[in-house]
């Protein structure tokens, strides 16, 4: 699938709707209101301000759970289609300080992670880092700033306990 983007001003564009299935299809926002269609696999070619998809999640390695994240150009907003998920922001600057000895030294904040339900949303912050651990396998919808994530792995291999 080539990229594909439309606009409702587009005069190339067709008057008629587009169906596609979101779960494998990215939703990329472009300034001016145009929506391009984007396989996963071309995420890095977007040149969009935002990405809309959808992800099944069935164990740590399916939600990117041995690394932290963050995404310094906007916030990001989580939900949880089916199944359970945990959001664990970290604490600390990786990579911030380059005379840092530990560049990874991001914490989990135990205390201030939360579940999200079936149906539930999130908002994690523009900046904030965090992770995601899955507490039941489902599926996730994402609205995310498309360029320009980080990610740092993770010092060590601890999973929440489930009373956190």
């Amino acid at each position: 699938m080539n990229i594909s983007s439309f606009s409702p001003s587009d005069s190339n564009h067709s008057d008629e709707p587009v169906r596609l299935l979101l779960s494998e299809t990215l939703i990329a926002l472009n300034p001016g209101a145009a929506i391009a269609c984007v396989p996963p696999h071309e995420r890095s070619r977007v040149k969009a301000e935002w990405i809309v998809g959808i992800k099944a999640f069935s164990d740590q390695a399916s939600v990117h759970g041995n690394h932290w994240e963050r995404h310094p150009h906007g916030d990001e907003v989580l939900t949880v289609l089916e199944g359970e998920l945990r959001i664990v922001p970290g604490i600390g600057a990786a990579g911030a300080d380059k005379a840092d000895p530990n560049p990874y030294a991001i914490d989990a904040h135990p205390d201030k992670s939360w579940r999200l339900a079936s149906g539930e949303s999130a908002i994690v912050p523009q900046g904030c880092w965090h992770r995601l651990e899955v507490l039941q396998p489902g599926r996730l919808m994402f609205i995310t700033p498309a360029t320009d994530s980080e990610h740092q792995l993770r010092r060590h291999n601890t999973i929440l306990s489930e009373n956190a």
